[in-house]
């Protein structure tokens, strides 16, 4: 997600404003959010990305349909094989 700056949760590592996690095969997170920024710009039914925080990849600059979105998210957690990260310690 080049360009794009994600907020996160520090009690979750979770971007905020989290409404649904899928798992990856190989047991990454790819957290669907609602993204505010978008929603100022394009409105509140096109404010939602995602994110997967195994492969650092998401659905680019542009933001989508939750439905949409969501289903996205889930397609790629469903095929994505990224482990979660190691925390800093």
């Amino acid at each position: 997600m080049s360009g794009t700056f994600i907020h996160t949760d520090s009690a979750t590592g979770l971007p905020v404003g989290t409404e649904a996690v899928f798992l990856t095969l190989g047991s990454a997170l790819v957290a669907l959010f609602h993204h505010p920024e978008s929603a100022a710009t394009h409105g509140e039914h096109l404010a939602y990305k995602w994110v997967c925080l195994g492969c650092k990849t998401g659905d680019g600059p542009g933001s989508a349909l939750r439905h949409t979105a969501r289903d996205t998210a889930n397609k790629h957690a469903a095929t994505c094989r990224s482990i979660p990260w190691p925390n800093a310690a």
